[in-house]
């Protein structure tokens, strides 16, 4: 009857530390629309020449979208 009773204590115990344990804060997601427009902005300033493009193989900077100059 103790070892059923320390059984249970244990996977209680277990189970008070898996619940009490922080949870992972979610952060809001950027809308789309404004990283692509910061991307046409970023991709721009680097010269006239410079347009967005979403290829999935393009150089990507660090809002995700890709820019190509030629």
């Amino acid at each position: 009857m103790k070892l059923l009773a320390g059984a249970i204590l244990t996977v209680a115990i277990g189970w008070a530390v898996v619940l009490a344990a922080p949870k992972p804060v979610r952060r809001p997601r950027v809308a789309k629309p404004a990283r692509i427009e910061t991307a046409e902005q970023i991709c721009k300033a680097q010269g006239p020449t410079c347009k967005v493009v979403v290829r999935p193989d393009a150089p990507r900077d660090l809002t995700g979208i890709g820019c190509e100059c030629k």
